[in-house]
């Protein structure tokens, strides 16, 4: 970032549908504009968030709480962008431990591009029958040069977040 942004939050509860959720990428592009990040800063966070956003409607678990919606939140500090995003989720540990797994696997090497070349070969190794392909979150860390973490909440929500630092890890 060549000058500090301005602080700020967006936020946004949205129930899960994926065209009311990729409705938001303007909104997002805009705020993150009027915070001062540059162009490519505003594309790679906006993609950040559509990525998670993708993902809570697609595994977010929407049969126990079909009520319950999206959490979408940017926050903008001086030094910093955190993209956040929060969904129910199932009491399952074996999917949280692949979580975890693609996460520490992304970690696992010297840099995201590594990552996502090497997720790339996997990806075209295996022909038509993707399934889950893994890409979202290599994209958010290589080309949104972002570091992904999770947590699950007090509430039974898996809060993702993709965390930019200009100077940092991938800087």
């Amino acid at each position: 970032m060549p000058s500090t942004p301005t602080p700020g939050a967006f936020t946004r509860e949205i129930p899960c549908d994926w065209e009311l959720a990729s409705q938001l990428w303007n909104d997002c592009s805009d705020f993150l504009t009027k915070r001062g990040l540059d162009r490519d800063e505003v594309y790679a966070l906006t993609m950040a968030a559509s990525e998670l956003l993708e993902n809570a409607v697609k595994y977010g678990d929407w049969g126990r709480a079909p009520q319950e919606t999206i959490a979408l939140t940017i926050d903008v500090a001086p030094r910093s962008v955190t993209v956040e995003v929060q969904c129910p989720t199932a009491d399952d540990v074996r999917a949280l431990r692949r979580l975890d797994e693609q996460i520490q696997w992304i970690r696992g090497f010297q840099s995201p591009f590594e990552a996502y070349v090497e997720r790339l070969k996997l990806v075209s190794a295996r022909g038509h029958d993707l399934g889950e392909s893994g890409l979202g979150l290599i994209r958010i860390a290589y080309e949104g040069r972002c570091v992904v973490d999770f947590y699950v909440t007090a509430e039974a929500r898996l809060a993702m977040s993709a965390v930019y630092r200009p100077h940092g890890m991938y800087g």
